[in-house]
């Protein structure tokens, strides 16, 4: 294809349309839910090599099989524009779980961050159990 047959850009938006739009800040607020963020940091920590599932707990005390499966279990609370994110968690026996914890902190931040715009001020990580065969 020659530079001659390719289709022209597309024009600028009018000079109109820009002035009839408001401010970002006035257009209104988009609010994101705990929820949505303890799902997408729960995606990411599921991401990450050498890890696993927790058991759930109760008062201490843990209910089921720490076996690895599922998915990590996690918490999240946004203040404003900021996040903190609790992660419990098991690892592959014998990775290096000071590595790890570090990969799983950074993709944590990086996905939240990205899918969200939020800031995410710390990753709490409990490693619940370190699982041998994985």
């Amino acid at each position: 294809m020659t530079a001659a047959s390719l289709p022209a850009p597309p024009a600028a938006p009018p000079a109109a349309l820009n002035a009839a739009l408001n401010a970002p800040g006035q257009r209104g607020r988009t609010t994101i839910a705990d929820r949505v963020v303890t799902k997408v940091a729960a995606q990411a920590v599921s991401e990450v090599e050498q890890t696993g599932g927790a058991a759930r707990q109760l008062i201490g005390i843990t209910l089921g099989r720490e076996t690895g499966e599922g998915t990590a279990r996690v918490s999240a609370r946004i203040d404003r524009h900021l996040t903190m994110i609790e992660v419990r968690l098991s690892l592959a026996y014998p990775a290096p779980v000071r590595t790890l914890t570090r990969q799983v902190r950074a993709h944590v931040i990086e996905r939240v961050t990205g899918l969200t715009g939020l800031e995410v001020r710390h990753v709490d990580i409990e490693v619940a159990r370190l699982l041998c065969g994985r």
